[in-house]
Parts: structure tokens; sequence; C-alpha cells
């Protein structure tokens, strides 16, 4: 490929109602030969500013998890190669000189797939302990090396071999206290439906030990503490996030139960 030329890849963004972050996003995106907003159902202005912003426009209604969207993006891509993108996240600068880097190496014709570190923007700092990162994330790839599996944490899953990237993807999701917790409550919700599925039993003690364990991994196996109470906070939000997850399991495990009561 040539020096001046863009690699032939698609970047897929998911987004709904991103107005104040899309801009940021496929700016940093431009390095790529094609961009692609794949939107849910925005009543703001997101699908406006991606097209002024150059990027294709691709109206996908939600199908209830990420999984399914992704493998659904794909098919919009125009290029072989894609590389995937919620909207609260950045390629760096540095990111996007390694991506061009390694089409221009010939890498692509043994490794269909490639990962990368996330950087973590929590509260408004970057979290580097606790084990927020490195959080290596599988996102570029060659069209039908895999597919999207997963409710919430979706991943992709691939028989590789897989390549890693060194400089990170920029992650600014949890803004303020407020959306972490929305988010973690509906994780938690979906967590314990899987386990109830799943024919999980509730245990009293899970529900006081697993997230106390959580707690403690994060902020002392993990130097959560060397963020400072950042990292003190965010440990207790995981923990939190364990201690609803069998909360949840419990409540339905009781309705079944006690149907009419």
């Amino acid at each position: 490929m040539p020096l001046n030329e863009k690699p032939p890849l698609s970047v897929l963004i998911l987004a709904k109602n991103e107005e104040d972050r899309i801009r940021e996003c496929i700016a940093s995106a431009q390095f790529a030969r094609e961009v692609v907003v794949v939107d849910s159902g925005s009543t703001d202005g997101t699908r406006d500013i991606a097209r002024g912003l150059g990027a294709r426009v691709v109206q996908a209604p939600w199908p209830g998890n990420f999984s399914t969207q992704r493998n659904r993006a794909e098919t919009f891509a125009a290029c072989d190669w894609v590389l995937q993108l919620d909207a609260d996240e950045v390629v760096t600068p540095e990111l996007a000189h390694e991506i061009r880097g390694y089409f221009q190496s010939g890498l692509p014709a043994d490794h269909p797939c490639a990962r990368m570190p996330r950087k973590e923007i929590i509260f408004g700092k970057w979290v580097r302990h606790g084990g927020w990162y490195p959080q290596y994330k599988l996102r570029m790839y060659r069209k039908g090396a895999g597919s999207w599996a997963g409710r919430v944490h979706e991943r992709y899953e691939t028989p590789g071999p897989v390549h890693t990237f060194s400089n990170p993807l920029a992650h600014d999701s949890y803004r303020d206290v407020s959306v972490f917790v929305d988010k973690f409550n509906r994780y938690s919700t979906i967590d314990a439906e899987e386990d109830f599925a799943a024919g999980r039993k509730f245990r009293l003690h899970k529900l006081f030990l697993v997230p106390m364990e959580r707690f403690l991994g994060r902020y002392v196996r993990h130097r959560g503490y060397r963020d400072g109470f950042h990292g003190f906070a965010l440990a207790a939000l995981i923990g939190l996030n364990y201690f609803l997850r069998h909360l949840k399991l419990w409540e339905r495990h009781y309705r079944r139960n006690h149907p009419d009561g």
C-alpha cells in the first residue's frame, strides 16, 4: 500500500443520541478509507453531524444486544477490513499511525485480526491500575474471520491468529458516577437473567463474599490504590455490581417460588 493512501479499512461506529461525542470519534477515524455510523434510532443531531463530517450513515434498529448489532454492522462495510468503535471511543493518533503501518507491512495476510489496549477515562481521569489498563479489545479484523458473541461484554470469537497493537484506543464512557451506576445496574440485571436461565442457584455466602473478593482484587491485587480515590471508588463500585448481580438472582428465584407474593 502506498504511503499516502488510506488503508482499505471501514471504521464502523455504533451510535444512538451521541451528538456530544460523535465529532471526536469520526475525526479520529479519518485515516481510514471509509467511516460508517450505524445509528440505532437517534433523536438528536447525531446523524446530521455524522453526514456533515463525511461519514456514511446507516440506520439499523437496536436488536437488543451489542453482538447482534456488531455482526449486522459488518455487512454495511465496503472494505474487506473493519474496525469497530463505539461513539465514546477515539482512535489515538499513535494507534492510527500503527494501523497504517500494519497494512503497509504485509501482516494482514497472516493475521486476519488485531487487538489493541483501551485507555479508560473514568470520572475525568485516565485510570491505569485496578485491572482497567490495559484491557485488550479485539476490534479490527477481516470480514468473515469470526463473529461477535455475548449480550453484555461482547467479544469477537475467531480461531486467530491475532496481532496486538501497542498503542491504545481512548474510551471516555463514564463521565460521572451516575452514568457508571446506571450502566452497571443494567449489566447486573442482564448477568442475573443469564445466571437464572442457566439454572444457577442463589447462594447467600456469595452475596457477601463475591463482592468483597472483587473489591479486594481490584483495589489490592491489581493495585487500584495507585489511582488514589478513583481506584478506591471504582473497586467499590465493581463490588457493588456483583452484589446486585447476586441479589437480582435471589429475586428471580424468590418470584418463581412465590408467584402470588
